[in-house]
């Protein structure tokens, strides 16, 4: 998958992954519930769902691969995201 093992590169991973899985479970949403409010930065529930792609990813990077510092980074920008989204008001 990856041949280094670079904090920043974990990190960017942590923040974009988040944003797909969310809107995915958005789209998801709409299709099957026929929910007409799309706005994925507004939705808490699809974003602490999607974080939980992240702590997997976190596990596949430090116990299968041995990707250290990139599972840091992920750790560190998930940590971040989280916190971001649960004080954000509604």
């Amino acid at each position: 998958m990856f041949k280094k093992d670079f904090f920043f590169a974990g990190a960017i991973i942590g923040i974009i992954l988040p944003f797909i899985f969310a809107i995915g479970t958005e789209l998801v949403q709409k299709k099957f519930m026929g929910n007409a409010d799309f706005n994925i930065l507004s939705s808490k529930p699809a974003m602490m769902l999607s974080f939980i792609f992240n702590v997997i990813l976190f596990r596949v990077f430090m116990v299968n691969l041995k990707k250290y510092n990139m599972g840091k980074g992920l750790l560190l920008v998930t940590i971040i995201l989280i916190f971001l989204v649960l004080i954000k008001p509604v």
